[in-house]
């Protein structure tokens, strides 16, 4: 069963796949604002941030840890379920590095998602990596 209007779907499509292309190209301040203002990331490689102050400090972490390499993140199997402002979702993802024009796997794994719609918008309330 399909919940949500499709307007409210599409609209969450896009927020899975701004997410990744965001912390891709090294728009960090886009990254932030896929989250509620309280919004958590929580990865087992460098812990749980929670709110935006917090969400910043994780991108400047994540982004040190590159060394100048690039990232892709490939996000597949979307799926979720709305009710009344909140949801939960989960994706497929398929992480690489990049240097000198080479990809290397790094990580595949699942983003379990908390959903929450604030001021008429769709965000992710929480997002765990869970990789392997």
């Amino acid at each position: 069963m399909v919940s949500g209007s499709w307007e409210e779907r599409e609209e969450i499509r896009e927020l899975y796949a701004r997410y990744a292309l965001s912390i891709d190209d090294g728009r960090w301040d886009q990254w932030v604002e896929c989250f509620t203002t309280d919004g958590v990331f929580e990865s087992p490689r460098f812990g749980a941030f929670a709110g935006r102050d917090e969400l910043r400090r994780f991108v400047n972490l994540y982004r040190t840890s590159l060394g100048g390499s690039r990232a892709r993140h490939i996000v597949a199997n979307v799926s979720f379920a709305l009710a009344g402002g909140r949801g939960q979702g989960s994706c497929s993802f398929i992480y690489y590095h990049v240097e000198a024009g080479k990809p290397q796997l790094v990580a595949v794994g699942t983003y379990r998602d908390d959903l929450r719609q604030e001021n008429g918008r769709w965000f992710f309330a929480r997002r765990r990596v869970e990789a392997g």
